[in-house]
């Protein structure tokens, strides 16, 4: 599996599928060919990923699944191998969020963030893991954020399970270093277009938004199917989110409190919005792609392009 040109007719695994950079993915991994296995909440929302996965030409197995539930997860992965066979990919990007100050969240709503964001991906990945590792190969491929290295006090919650995930994978990885065919890649996106915004629980007082200049969810995509050819210890996507990166090499403290209040000024528009628990309980019962916050018609058409193109093999490195 590590190193391949192409995933068709492999069987690729994917959480958080109905919406965002889970759904750009699907369909990315649905156009080589790949054979998937697509997991969200909302049986209704992954109906209409699943109708664009096959009209790519992938196969496809719809799983509803909160992976907080250990045995929504071991079901998963039963019916995963019942219909095809095995697991050669798992693509860990569910996730939900919550933005507003320390304390201004319900104390159900901090549970709801940590289920998911933390619980929900260590029972995914141990569940992976075995899978692997019962088969003899496989990769995970897990979806963090740069908030694991930055802070953003508008959303120290979210950035804190992200502290965790990519914790989780630097210690996967040394785990698996003794299985050549087993490999754990860690996926760190900056802003992206997508419904996350629009969905996450919201007690800042005003309007959430991507921070600009938000990527396309389609290059996110590419450069997840890229970590999951070559797993990585960690990348990203886009010039500002390597020049991040960089920044932190060299100054990490100057870097984390430029990008702290860069972050944290621009996650918000200046309408006032009423708080609110987003899709923390209650998945919504349709998806999408994109959130809208790439005005310029012009840019949208590149970065899908430019996407699509990376996804490739031929294409550009997503690097």
């Amino acid at each position: 599996m590590v190193g391949r040109r192409t995933f068709r007719d492999a069987v690729v695994v994917i959480t958080g599928a109905s919406s965002g950079i889970g759904r750009a993915t699907a369909l990315a991994f649905a156009a080589e060919g790949a054979r998937l296995v697509l997991a969200s909440r909302s049986q209704e929302a992954l109906g209409g990923v699943e109708h664009d996965c096959l009209a790519r030409g992938g196969q496809v197995l719809v799983v509803p699944t909160d992976i907080a539930d250990p045995e929504a997860v071991e079901r998963l992965v039963r019916l995963a191998v019942q219909r095809f066979g095995q697991i050669d990919v798992w693509v860990e990007a569910a996730a939900v969020g919550i933005a507003g100050p320390l304390g201004s969240e319900a104390v159900d709503e901090i549970r709801r963030l940590v289920d998911t964001n933390v619980f929900g991906t260590v029972l995914c990945a141990r569940a992976a893991l075995a899978r692997f590792q019962s088969q003899g190969s496989g990769v995970l491929v897990l979806v963090g954020s740069l908030l694991s290295l930055f802070p953003n006090p508008l959303v120290p919650l979210y950035s804190m399970t992200k502290f965790a995930i990519r914790g989780l994978a630097l210690n996967l990885r040394q785990q698996v270093a003794g299985h050549p065919r087993i490999r754990v890649g860690l996926v760190l996106p900056g802003p992206v277009d997508t419904p996350f915004f629009e969905r996450a629980a919201n007690h800042s007082g005003r309007q959430l938004r991507a921070i600009p200049p938000a990527s396309a969810p389609e290059r996110l995509a590419a450069t997840i199917l890229a970590c999951a050819r070559r797993p990585r210890r960690q990348v990203t996507t886009g010039v500002v989110s390597h020049l991040a990166l960089a920044a932190h090499r060299l100054a990490p403290r100057a870097a984390e409190s430029l990008v702290a209040r860069w972050s944290a000024a621009f996650l918000t528009k200046s309408a006032a919005a009423a708080p609110r628990s987003g899709s923390l309980f209650d998945p919504p019962s349709t998806g999408a792609v994109h959130g809208g916050y790439r005005r310029s018609r012009i840019r949208r058409r590149i970065g899908e392009w430019l996407g699509a193109a990376q996804a490739n093999p031929g294409g550009p490195s997503p690097r």
